[in-house]
């Protein structure tokens, strides 16, 4: 049963105008909506999480080629099929981070919910027509979010920076060259600035005398005693005055003959 279109869910995809919800799950959305003739059609969307996987991105676009290899994102005319067969696909975006297809509504008719099977990789028959056993196998996104996968950014290429063009070389060797002239200047300047050794303190003279006070009396030499001196008279020496303050008598003196 279609539900009304939700916060996020996008008003237009490609050539067709989305008016429902159909169908939703793990995988993708399908809406539904009307193409410009205005016939109705269903579209698949991946969610968010499966577009975010680049595996489950190419079982969905890997099960559109199987069906309708040379189908555009524009709108064709489908040829005619049988009752009972899935509805013809009228138009696909195979490219970009959230690829998309869209069929016919039919009641009755497989739409295109049947394109987003793949990418859950559902429990199904297996080769020789056996039957898969074992759990159900999860993938590692499904519990990520379901919206659709319209907001996801493409990653966009950098623009290369052209081959003559060398004004970015040369202002990058300009700054460095800037640079390492302003790192002279601090280290010159740093040495310049860097105080000098003071010169050793010289010695001085140190003073014999302090001024004011007397200089002291050298000591006197002790009186040595008066030596004998020998007469011609008399064996007996006689002392000869040698201190100061004495005088000699010269009619003490004998005389000579």
């Amino acid at each position: 049963m279609p539900k009304p279109l939700q916060f996020g869910d996008p008003g237009e995809l490609g050539p067709f105008r989305l008016e429902s919800r159909l169908h939703e799950s793990a995988a993708g959305i399908v809406y539904l909506g009307a193409d410009p003739q205005g016939r109705t059609v269903e579209v698949a969307l991946l969610t968010t999480a499966a577009a975010g996987d680049a595996a489950a991105r190419d079982r969905f676009r890997a099960a559109v080629a199987a069906e309708a290899p040379r189908v555009g994102a524009f709108p064709r005319t489908p040829p005619a099929s049988a009752p009972g067969e899935p509805a013809p696909v009228v138009a696909a975006h195979s490219d970009g981070a959230a690829p998309w297809v869209a069929t016919l509504h039919e009641d009755g008719r497989p739409g295109a919910d049947r394109f987003l099977r793949p990418v859950l990789l559902e429990r199904g028959w297996g080769l020789g027509g056996r039957r898969r056993g074992g759990p159900n196998f999860q993938q590692y996104w499904v519990a990520g979010p379901r919206g659709p996968a319209l907001h996801t950014p493409e990653p966009q290429p950098a623009a290369p920076a052209p081959a003559g063009d060398t004004r970015g070389l040369a202002a990058a060797v300009a700054s460095l060259a800037a640079l390492l002239v302003l790192l002279a200047l601090l280290v010159l300047l740093l040495f310049s600035c860097e105080p000098s050794d003071p010169p050793p303190p010289q010695p001085t003279e140190v003073p014999t005398t302090i001024p004011g006070v007397p200089p002291p009396l050298e000591p006197t030499p002790p009186p040595s005693s008066p030596r004998p001196t020998p007469s011609r008279t008399s064996g007996t020496p006689h002392p000869s005055p040698t201190g100061p303050g004495d005088t000699i008598n010269p009619a003490s003196v004998p005389s000579r003959p």
